[in-house]
């Protein structure tokens, strides 16, 4: 069963504060771990928190930012970044950073991420079931995920082995919607459309327009 969010959110803190309680670690402790190493074992490590945009329920604006952080094993941080368009393109976004002390990664990640969109913490279960299932729901319309999801993969555990016990809706009224981001090559995704959903069976919108 999905948990008490107020519940996740006192266990984040607590362990926030453990942690920064902890010695600095050595900036020479993990010498003998490259950058691809940590990722590619991400998955094994501790996880130390999991946070999802607070208003990852509604169908409006539809983008939902999510972070994964797991503690590597000389004590740092490594985290996996993932902005998932629910509407249409399914996961628009993501990057990993590793190395991070605790306090860089709350400056630089967690706390930048928070001011643009106000999250709440939350289970991996459901961090997973929304960025899984995003994939899932664009590949229907001829998307891939973001190039870099071959790296920040490996921040979830693989697909199956957790539960995914919440109810994920995409699209709007039962057809994805499209609304042009400002890097995006909307002339290409427009044409993915007309081929794969079929005219008429999709919507599109600029994003000064209000829905």
């Amino acid at each position: 069963m999905p948990q008490d969010p107020k519940k996740q959110q006192k266990a984040v803190m607590k362990k926030r504060k453990k942690l920064a309680g902890q010695h600095k670690v050595s900036p020479k402790a993990n010498l003998t771990f490259s950058k691809n190493a940590i990722i590619h074992d991400a998955r094994s490590y501790p996880l130390l928190e999991c946070w999802i945009s607070s208003d990852w329920k509604n169908e409006q604006p539809g983008l939902v930012q999510i972070i994964i952080a797991r503690q590597q094993p000389d004590g740092r941080v490594c985290c996996g970044l993932y902005l998932v368009d629910k509407l249409c393109l399914g996961l628009k976004n993501t990057f990993v950073r590793t190395d991070y002390s605790q306090q860089r990664y709350q400056r630089e990640v967690f706390e930048p991420v928070d001011m643009r969109t106000p999250l709440i913490a939350c289970d991996l279960e459901l961090a997973q079931q929304m960025i899984y299932a995003s994939i899932d729901y664009a590949a229907q319309f001829g998307f891939t995920p973001q190039r870099d999801f071959n790296q920040s993969q490996y921040l979830l555990t693989p697909r199956g082995e957790l539960p995914e016990p919440y109810k994920i809706t995409f699209g709007r009224k039962g057809k994805p919607l499209y609304i042009a981001g400002p890097d995006d090559n909307s002339r290409f995704i427009i044409q993915q459309l007309e081929q794969t959903a079929g005219p008429g069976n999709f919507n599109f919108m600029s994003p000064l327009a209000d829905f």
